[in-house]
């Protein structure tokens, strides 16, 4: 009889007890698909930088391919010379051993030495061709490496915005683009930047400081969302709008991180390059963002 007296007392407790673990199983799970996307979104980061990596790979195959086949070709050109110059040796030897030459002797030495003397002229062409693609290749090979070292400094002064999901580092061809979300930098409508924002592109403009003799382009996007008649008498359109945000983020990036001005520039792209599907709210939160490009030297 005691026992049954204290189960009212007891089951209050029991209850409490099961919402706690259920409140702990919930927030362990979240932590858990937050972890799994962030897996998710490494691997395809992964994925893209090995296809780019790829595509540099059978470009440089391609021009080692090229000069291979040059200098193929330039050493069949000194064989032949070789040959030709040792036949007109021996006409000259043939002629200098007699006291009358005959004019279809002479003939033939004028056009033996011509041929001759073309032969040495097409292999200095084929010479100076194949130094111009060695030349080239190991411009290409220097910038690809100075590239990827772009990209690694970045990744790694960034990180903890990258992991964050303000800032993704990637590639255009032989270009680096760090791709910055608008959200974090400017209010719908505005191109005034925000607290968070100026931490973030602080953060950018130290990591752009060491290639500051490299061109940079900054450049805007918007979604396809037309302009609210709020905003309209300011921002007629998308473009005027994207502009404005790019212009801002470069004044900021040259003021505070003394990028040099001739080498930047700021362009608006509107709404006419997205890299998601404005149809969703989440395509065109992608979509609204401003791209930070470092060329490679000599690209300017």
């Amino acid at each position: 009889m005691r026992g049954l007296r204290l189960l009212p007392l007891l089951a209050p407790l029991l209850l409490l007890a099961g919402c706690v673990g259920l409140d702990e199983f919930e927030r362990k799970s979240t932590e858990a698909v937050s972890l799994r996307r962030q897996l998710e979104n490494a691997q395809a980061r992964i994925g893209s930088l090995t296809h780019d990596v790829q595509n540099l790979r059978e470009q440089l195959d391609q021009k080692r391919i090229e000069a291979e086949e040059l200098t193929q070709s330039l050493a069949m050109s000194r064989r032949h010379s070789q040959q030709t110059e040792s036949r007109v040796a021996d006409l000259r030897a043939q002629v200098s051993s007699q006291k009358q030459e005959s004019e279809t002797t002479g003939e033939k030495l004028a056009r033996i030495q011509k041929e001759f003397e073309d032969g040495l002229q097409k292999m200095r062409q084929m010479e100076s061709a194949l130094n111009d693609t060695r030349a080239r290749l190991a411009r290409f090979e220097d910038r690809v490496r100075l590239q990827a070292q772009v990209e690694k400094d970045f990744a790694a002064q960034l990180a903890a915005e990258i992991k964050a999901g303000t800032i993704e580092v990637g590639r255009e061809g032989e270009r680096v683009v760090l791709h910055v979300a608008s959200g974090i930098l400017f209010a719908p409508g505005s191109v005034a930047i925000k607290s968070q924002g100026t931490r973030v592109l602080s953060k950018v403009a130290a990591a752009l400081r060491r290639y500051a003799n490299r061109e940079i382009q900054v450049r805007g996007h918007t979604d396809n969302q037309r302009i609210t008649e709020r905003l309209a008498e300011r921002w007629e359109t998308n473009w005027e709008l994207s502009a404005g945000r790019a212009t801002r983020v470069l004044r900021h990036l040259v003021e505070v991180g003394n990028l040099d001005p001739l080498h930047s520039s700021a362009a608006g792209l509107g709404e006419f390059r997205p890299i998601a599907d404005n149809a969703t709210p989440e395509g065109r939160e992608k979509n609204r963002r401003i791209e930070i490009v470092v060329f490679p030297p000599e690209a300017r």
